[in-house]
């Protein structure tokens, strides 16, 4: 369980970082500005990421708990 927490935290960074990457595109906010209904796709990825990363620290801190006990 702390080798797939630890995947999780940095594929969690990983997303984030390229949702942010995405989301300062002029390009792509441009086209998000002038289309209906589309959302930014970084605002995706950094959501994806934040989830990831909340789930790989809660698995890590069961973890920790766990080899104390």
């Amino acid at each position: 369980m702390l080798v797939l927490s630890i995947i999780l935290i940095v594929a969690g960074a990983g997303s984030l970082i390229f949702g942010y990457t995405q989301n300062n595109s002029l390009e792509r906010q441009l086209e998000t500005l002038f289309s209906t209904g589309n959302s930014n796709p970084g605002t995706t990825w950094i959501i994806i990421g934040a989830i990831a990363a909340v789930v790989g620290v809660i698995l890590l801190i069961a973890s920790m708990s766990k080899k104390k006990n």
